[in-house]
C-alpha cells in the first residue's frame, strides 16, 4: 500500500503552520503603515486648522464621518456657512482634510466640532470647550478641548 504515514503528515503541518506564523504578521504590514501614515496626515490637518482659527481669529469646523475628515471656514472669513475648505499654506489651492484609505474606520465623538477664535475645540459656534477623540483604525487621536491641543 502506497501513501503517507502519520509521521509524515505531521511533519508537513507542522511545517505548515511554522511558514504560517511565520508569514502571515508580514501580510497585513501595510495596513499598520497606511494606517500611521493616515493617522499622522489627520493630526497635521488638525493641528493646522487649530492655527488657523487663531491666527484668523475666526471659527473652523471639523466634521469627521466613517470616509473622511472634512475642514472648512466660513465663506467671508467670520461670516456666513462654513462651505469654504481650509486652504493649506503654499499649496496652490490644496485644501487639508483627508479622505480615509480603503477599508479602514474612521470615527470621532463628537463627529464635528469646532476651532473657535482663541484656538480652543468647542461643541458649536461660541461654544464649550469640549474635548474629542478621533479613532483611526486601532490608533486614537485626542484633542483636548480646553487648548486644543491634539496627540495620539
Amino acid at each position: 500500500m502506497s501513501g503517507f504515514s502519520l509521521i509524515e503528515l505531521t511533519a508537513v503541518l507542522v511545517v505548515l503552520g511554522i511558514l504560517l506564523a511565520i508569514a502571515a504578521p508580514r501580510l497585513d504590514a501595510g495596513r499598520g503603515v497606511r494606517e500611521l501614515g493616515f493617522t499622522e496626515q489627520v493630526l497635521s490637518d488638525l493641528r493646522f486648522a487649530q492655527r488657523r482659527a487663531d491666527a484668523d481669529r475666526c471659527e473652523v469646523r471639523v466634521a469627521v464621518s466613517s470616509a473622511a475628515v472634512t475642514i472648512s471656514q466660513r465663506s467671508a472669513l467670520c461670516s456666513g456657512p462654513f462651505n469654504r475648505p481650509v486652504a493649506a499654506i503654499g499649496a496652490d489651492g490644496m485644501s487639508i482634510g483627508s479622505s480615509a484609505p480603503e477599508g479602514m474606520s474612521l470615527s470621532a465623538s463628537p463627529a464635528v466640532f469646532y476651532f473657535d477664535r482663541a484656538g480652543r475645540a468647542v461643541d458649536s459656534v461660541g461654544g464649550s470647550p469640549v474635548d474629542v477623540v478621533i479613532t483611526v483604525g486601532v490608533r486614537q487621536i485626542d484633542l483636548t478641548g480646553a487648548t486644543g491641543y491634539a496627540s495620539y
